[in-house]
């Protein structure tokens, strides 16, 4: 089934591009150049490496950052590809062998979570943001009815927040490891030890690693708004000249759309279509949101796919775990 979703999205976005015309598709690479591509992939590698650090700093016991770096990016792509977070698994398989398995499910869990709230917090500045550049920089453009809409909208964005957050609230590990027991399996008692344990340590975390807790949120705040230097980058580059404040307004919505396409199990072709709509909603050109989008997947892809190679570099712990054995 995820081989078929798969190949369903990629059939979706051919689809989409041949509507908007390959030729322009073209056009948009060859505006961009060379150049271009190195500034919007080395942004690349900032967003990331942000998110990157804001996850090794999520971790309850900190070793190698490459290795964390690297496992991010891993996952990053799963996602893109397979369906339903499987991503998520991913980056814990890999970043156990420096942090081992309990601490990198932590480190993975509290990441996301507070994911959900630094990103619903930079949609909602940036919202913001975008009225305040419209008055700095005046723009007739500037249709004050989506802004409002788009404001209102933001405040959904703090949903999964609290979502995920009821979920830790309500101890939902040891909940599962019993439904497991429940189900059938043994010798469970212990799994529901590490499971009460695991709740604790997710809901103490602010607490006890406040520290921690702060610059995993500002890296990814931090993150996001690399984000939007990106792809008002991008958009320059490719040869749409749109006001500065409609683009932050944009960009803005594009990220709030993205929500409602996570229930969708495939991506791409659908951010994509949601990049169409967006820039069709805000009464510009679909195409252009539908080109921007598609390159800056290209984008990511090259980025995370140069880091993902790093994975092949064995931890030093291992090493050094390997020489003993010998």
């Amino acid at each position: 089934m995820r081989i078929v979703l798969f190949i369903l999205s990629l059939a979706i976005l051919f689809f989409l591009l041949k509507s908007i015309g390959f030729d322009k598709l073209a056009d948009a690479f060859v505006k961009v150049g060379w150049s271009g591509a190195v500034i919007l992939i080395c942004c690349g590698f900032l967003e990331n490496g942000s998110d990157a650090l804001g996850l090794y700093y999520a971790l309850p016991q900190r070793k190698n950052f490459l290795r964390v770096f690297s496992s991010n990016c891993l996952g990053a792509l799963t996602n893109y590809i397979i369906p339903w977070e499987v991503g998520e698994l991913v980056k814990i398989g890999m970043i156990k062998e420096v942090a081992g398995s309990a601490n990198s499910i932590k480190g993975v869990i509290l990441w996301n979570y507070i994911y959900k709230l630094s990103k619903g917090c930079s949609i909602f500045a940036l919202v913001v943001l975008s009225l305040i550049v419209s008055f700095i920089m005046p723009d007739e453009t500037y249709q004050l009815d989506k802004f409002w809409l788009i404001l209102l909208c933001s405040f959904l964005g703090f949903l999964p927040y609290f979502g995920m957050m009821i979920l830790i609230k309500s101890n939902i590990s040891v909940k599962v490891v019993k439904l497991l027991k429940y189900l059938g399996k043994k010798n469970t008692d212990e799994l529901i030890k590490k499971a009460e344990q695991m709740d604790k340590d997710l809901k103490l975390f602010k607490k006890e690693r406040p520290l921690d807790y702060k610059r995993t949120f500002w890296l990814q705040y931090f993150a996001r708004h690399v984000s939007l230097l990106t792809f008002l980058l991008c958009t320059y580059f490719a040869g749409f000249d749109y006001s500065l404040s409609t683009l932050i307004l944009i960009h803005c919505s594009i990220n709030l759309g993205n929500y409602i396409s996570a229930v969708i199990p495939m991506k791409f072709g659908v951010g994509e279509g949601i990049g169409f709509l967006m820039f069709t909603f805000m009464g510009l050109p679909g195409e252009a949101g539908g080109l921007v989008t598609f390159i800056l997947r290209i984008k990511a892809i090259i980025a995370m796919s140069l880091v993902s190679s790093l994975i092949i570099v064995k931890p030093r712990e291992d090493q050094a775990d390997q020489k003993t054995c010998l």
